[in-house]
């Protein structure tokens, strides 16, 4: 019987891991270019080369934006319905993770 080299199990394991990350950002990129969020898509052209770029600078700032707020005003969390968990996973994101 045939037996893989010590190792190949993990490459294996780590190849398909990049590959499906890869996948990932790749769909991600195209529902980012295809359906940026509301408040982008007025003021960016369809075929802005940059609009992707916009789309993800904006995402930054809004889950730095809201970082700071849960540090400086817990309470007003609560006002919006969410955890410091929440927060924690929004923020943990990738920019280019919706």
């Amino acid at each position: 019987m045939f037996q893989r080299p010590e190792g190949q199990e993990e490459v294996g394991t780590a190849m398909s891991s990049l590959l499906s990350g890869m996948s990932d950002f790749y769909h991600a990129v195209r529902l980012d270019l295809n359906q940026p969020a509301k408040h982008l898509a007025d003021s960016l052209g369809r075929h802005d080369p940059f609009r992707i770029l916009v789309v993800w600078e904006d995402r930054v700032r809004v889950r730095e934006q809201l970082q700071l707020m849960a540090d400086q005003y817990p309470e007003r969390l609560r006002d919006i319905g969410l955890t410091r968990a929440d927060v924690r996973a929004e923020t943990n994101k990738a920019f280019w993770q919706r």
